[in-house]
């Protein structure tokens, strides 16, 4: 059961770093305190395009620190993993993050343009939702929106792009 969990593991990470990749060479850019470990990690994503097919493979993946990079939809934000520096595990020092406690101001996280533009979505429903909702949740609403928004907004003055070169 293991050996499966971690084949699906680095299924998961392959495929979130040969995006990553493939989205810098479009000319996409990334942000954040960890952008420079994502755009690092990226690079190696061609080596394992296909590769993973089986869990000592799977393994090697993800024992490699320099490649644990989580995507986490729900948070709109990839998490480029070390343990030392994540707030989501204060207490222990855990070989995965808590893709559910991510906490915005940690040292793990980068933002793409896709999760600025998520995030520009989010805060234009939570603005259309707080003037139907009761006075305490519509103003929760919009002050999560404003959040939204100003993170968003930092990405687009911090974003790093890469060039390519010839």
């Amino acid at each position: 059961m293991h050996d499966l969990l971690d084949l699906e593991a680095a299924l998961a990470t392959a495929d979130t770093l040969a995006s990553l990749n493939e989205d810098l060479g479009n000319g996409a850019g990334i942000s954040g305190p960890a952008a420079r470990r994502a755009i690092n990690a990226a690079r190696h994503a061609p080596e394992f395009a296909g590769t993973i097919v089986n869990a000592r493979q799977a393994r090697e993946l993800l024992e490699n620190p320099s490649l644990t990079v989580y995507e986490n939809p729900s948070a709109m934000l990839m998490c480029v993993y070390k343990p030392d520096r994540a707030l989501c595990n204060r207490l222990t020092e855990r070989e995965t993050p808590r893709l559910d406690r991510c906490v915005p101001s940690c040292a793990n996280i980068a933002r793409t343009d896709d999760h600025a533009h998520l995030m520009r979505q989010e805060a234009e429903s939570l603005e259309n939702q707080a003037p139907k909702s009761p006075e305490p949740l519509g103003h929760r609403l919009e002050a999560r929106a404003r959040r939204l928004r100003q993170e968003a907004d930092q990405h687009d003055r911090s974003r790093i792009v890469i060039e390519e070169r010839q």
